[in-house]
C-alpha cells in the first residue's frame, strides 16, 4: 500500500465533527500522511515545516498563518528544529457556512494551501485565548470563538494571501473568467455545504441543484468549473472521509461503516475506497494497527 494515505499514529487524532483549537505544539516529522474532514489552520510561532501535500511540497515558516482542507493527504516531511505552531481544526461545513469568506472557499476546496500576506500583532494572543475559551464549557463561548475566527478570515481576504499549492497560470485563468463571478461561486459553495451536511443521505444531483434553485445540468457545470470536480465526485469524497475516520477509530463491521457513510452498496464502497486510497478498507485498518503497534514504546 502507498504510504501517502496512511494515518500517522504519533499525530493527534481529530474527530471529524469537532471544532478544535490546539495549544502550542512542537512540530514533529510524520511517518505517514494525515487526513481528517476539517479546514486546518497552522500559525507558525518559530522555525519552519514542510508538508508533502497531495504530491506537492509546501513550506510554512515563522510568521506564516496557513490554512488548507485536511481531507487532502498531508504529511510533515521536514522540520527546522525547533518548530512550534498553534493549530485550529474547523469542520468543513462550518467553514462553508461562514459569511463574508467566499473568496477563500473555492481555493480551499480545490486543494490550495493558503498563507495570509500579513500576520497581525494580536494573532498569537488571540489564538491562545481561543484555546483557553474552547477548554471551557458553553455553546455561547464556543460560538464567539467561531465568530472571531470568521472575522480573522475576513481580514485575510482584506490583506490578501498566496496559494502555495496552486499553479499561477491556472489561478489567473480562473480569476479572468467572467463566468466565475461572486454569485456563481456562492452557489457552488452552497452546494458543497449541502453535500457536507447531507452526505450520509441518499441525495441526488437533482436534490443538490434544488438546494440552490438551479437546473441539474447547469448545477453540474457550475460546480465542476468552480471546484474542479463533479458533484458525484465530491459526494463520494465526503462519504469516503466519513468512512475513513470511522474505519480507523473503531473495529466496527466494514459494511456497517459503508452504509452509515451513505454508500448504497458495499461493492461501490470498496471500488471507491480502493480508487482513492490504493488499498482495501480491511488492508488499511490492518496496516494502521500494525504501524501503531510498531511505533509503541517497548517495555
Amino acid at each position: 500500500m502507498s504510504e501517502e494515505f496512511l494515518v500517522d499514529p504519533d499525530h493527534r487524532t481529530t474527530p471529524g465533527s469537532e471544532f478544535l483549537v490546539g495549544d502550542i505544539w512542537k512540530v514533529k516529522l510524520m511517518r505517514s500522511a494525515h487526513v481528517h474532514s476539517h479546514v486546518e489552520f497552522n500559525m507558525l510561532l518559530a522555525g519552519a515545516m514542510t508538508y508533502l501535500f497531495n504530491g506537492r511540497t509546501v513550506t510554512l515558516r515563522k510568521g506564516d498563518l496557513g490554512l488548507f482542507w485536511a481531507a487532502i493527504p498531508h504529511r510533515v516531511i521536514e522540520v527546522e528544529e525547533p518548530t512550534y505552531f498553534i493549530c485550529i481544526d474547523l469542520p468543513v461545513e462550518m467553514f462553508l457556512a461562514m459569511p463574508g469568506c467566499e473568496p477563500l472557499k473555492t481555493p480551499i476546496l480545490q486543494g490550495g494551501v493558503l498563507v495570509a500576506n500579513k500576520l497581525r500583532p494580536f494573532d498569537e494572543p488571540m489564538f491562545k485565548s481561543w484555546h483557553a475559551d474552547m477548554a471551557q464549557p458553553g455553546a455561547t463561548l464556543h460560538g464567539l470563538v467561531r465568530d472571531e475566527l470568521a472575522l480573522r478570515l475576513r481580514r485575510i481576504i482584506l490583506d490578501g494571501w498566496r496559494d502555495l499549492a496552486s499553479d499561477e497560470e491556472e489561478r489567473r485563468a480562473l480569476e479572468s473568467d467572467p463566468r466565475s463571478g461572486e454569485h456563481q461561486r456562492d452557489r457552488a459553495h452552497r452546494m458543497a455545504r449541502y453535500i457536507a451536511e447531507h452526505a450520509i443521505e441518499p441525495i441526488t444531483v437533482a436534490d443538490i441543484a434544488a438546494s440552490v434553485e438551479l437546473h441539474p445540468n447547469y448545477a453540474m457545470t457550475l460546480f465542476r468549473k468552480t471546484l474542479g470536480m463533479t458533484i458525484n465526485e465530491y459526494v463520494t469524497r465526503q462519504r469516503l472521509m466519513l468512512a475513513h475516520g470511522r474505519l480507523l477509530a473503531s473495529e466496527r463491521d466494514i459494511a456497517d461503516i459503508a452504509f452509515e457513510a451513505g454508500f448504497g452498496s458495499l461493492s461501490r464502497f470498496y471500488e471507491a475506497f480502493k480508487e482513492r486510497y490504493g488499498c482495501t478498507p480491511r488492508d488499511m485498518r490492518r496496516n494502521f494497527h500494525e504501524t501503531r503497534e510498531a511505533a509503541a514504546p517497548r517495555a
